[in-house]
Order: C-alpha cells, then structure tokens, then sequence
C-alpha cells in the first residue's frame, strides 16, 4: 500500500470512526525511552507542580500537564529535547496532518497514570461537555463540528495497556437515549458504567498509539494495581487555534529553552510560540482547566 493510500485509509477511518489505532507510531525502544524520562517528572509533580508550587495531586491522581515544563529537566539528568523531539516526530505530525487535513499546532503534553490507590473506570465523556454548559450549545459543537472537533488527542502507549475506550462513529452525533443516560443524566450519577452500548476497549503495546476525536464518547479505565503510563500528544489545527490552560506556556520564552533541539523540531514549536506568545504575555482571559 502506497504512502497516499495508507493517508487516504487514516483519513477515512478518522471520519468515520472519530479515532485511529496506530500499531507501532514510535519504536518500542522510544517509548521506554520515554517512560524511563515520564518517571522522575511524574515524581517530582507529585512532590511539587512547578505551575503552582504545591503538590500536583494526591493518591488518586491519574492524569498530570505539561511533562515539557522546564523545572522537571534541571537536576532530573533527563532530557528535555527528547521530550520535545518526540511531541515534533514527523511520523507523529503526519498522522496528525492527515486526520486534521490541516497542519497540526501543538497544544499540550499529558501524561495518564495508575492511581496509588483507590481503582475506578472513568468517566464517560465528551470533550464539549467542559466548554459548553448550556446542553443545546454542546449538541451544536458537536453536529456543527465545532473547534473542539479540529483537534486530535494523539495517547501513546509507553507500556501495554487497554485502559482506553470509545464509541466509533459518536463525534458525529449527538447521544442516543442510552448513551445520554450514562454521560448526562440524573447529575451523570452513572457515568462511570460499564454498559455502554458500542464502547470498544483498545488493546496497545508499547509505541502503539491511538488517536481519537475529543468530540466523541470516550473515558479511561485507572486501576492501582495495574500499571498505566501513556503519554498523551494534544495538537489542534493551524487554521482553528485554541488559547487555554493546555496552550498557555509561557516558558517557551525562557532563554534556550529549544537549546539543542533539531531544526525542524525549533522550526515546529517557534510556530507555536508565535500564533500563543502574545497571549500567555499579555495574559488574556481563558477558562481554567487544570
């Protein structure tokens, strides 16, 4: 199969289906890479979160921001430009272009992990739900395909995992009876059940990847005693930019902060610095989202 017809196949299957499964994205060697660089930052922001200078998070924590902050690389002896390399892998931006048909803007680097304690499957979801209160705006995003809807949440599996799960083809509407019973009714009460009609669990090993539309019905499953670490690659297309909490990252403008990265990599974050730096500069007005 040709590289038109591989792109063609991603294309149709993200609009299809609102996600991609992506066997093999980075080495499997990367990803240990990265898992072995994701530890003593995940450690260091249980100790202390560099944005607030507090603890970031307690026992049940399963998720934590922005691993490219620049106080996780001062004494930790791992590399930043590994990190940001990585987030700039041109097979990464490829499947990225493709499914937005667009070029990808970054947004964020995320990171899920295992609770210490207290097992639990996530919530059922849609992205819209955080940006739009009002229920009749968020069924507009979604059927209108809102900006929410021109972005990509690329996980890559840094260990084997099938903590992920979604309903193919919900980005495109809104929620059947079933479905709006789990995710919004009765104060979303039930939204962590289990039976959800269509969810399909997907199944990584290590370089895996899957990417999915954050419109579409989707949660994750976070267990003590099984062990999770998936990096999360957020981007959003260069013709529908989003400035928030994800996208505010000031320290972009530290001196070297792209200190020996590569040129293409300099050449994909300067782009990001400069459609945000004026915003995070002047400090403009965003919903937070931590």
């Amino acid at each position: 199969m040709s590289t038109q017809d591989i792109d063609q196949d991603l294309d149709e299957r993200w609009r299809r289906d609102g996600y991609i499964l992506v066997p093999g994205l980075i080495h499997a060697t990367q990803a240990n890479q990265l898992r072995t660089l994701a530890e003593p930052i995940l450690s260091q922001w249980r100790q202390c979160n560099p944005e607030t200078g507090e603890a970031g998070g307690g026992v049940d924590a399963t998720v934590m921001r922005h691993l490219n902050h620049p106080e996780y690389f001062r004494q930790s002896g791992t590399s930043l430009v590994d990190l940001l390399q990585a987030v700039a892998d041109p097979a990464v931006l490829d499947v990225c272009t493709t499914i937005l048909n667009a070029e990808p803007l970054f947004r964020c680097t995320s990171l899920f992990m295992n609770p210490q304690v207290n097992s639990q499957d996530g919530n059922w979801h849609r992205d819209s739900q955080f940006h739009h209160a009002d229920e009749e705006e968020e069924r507009q995003a979604i059927v209108g395909v809102g900006d929410l809807g021109r972005s990509v949440q690329l996980q890559i599996a840094l260990v084997a995992s099938d903590d992920v799960e979604v309903v193919p083809g919900s980005h495109l509407r809104w929620d059947t009876t079933a479905e709006y019973a789990i995710r919004r009714a009765n104060e979303q009460k039930d939204n962590r059940s289990s039976d959800m009609p269509g969810a399909l669990r997907v199944s990584l090993q290590p370089g895996d990847a899957v990417a999915f539309n954050p419109l579409a019905l989707h949660r994750g499953r976070y267990h003590a005693d099984k062990l999770r670490r998936t990096l999360m690659l957020t981007y959003t297309s260069s013709e529908h930019p989003r400035f928030d909490y994800f996208s505010d990252q000031p320290w972009f403008d530290d001196d070297g902060y792209l200190h020996g990265v590569d040129e293409h990599t300099c050449r994909f974050f300067s782009a990001f610095v400069e459609r945000y730096g004026r915003d995070w500069r002047t400090k403009l007005a965003f919903p937070s989202n931590a």
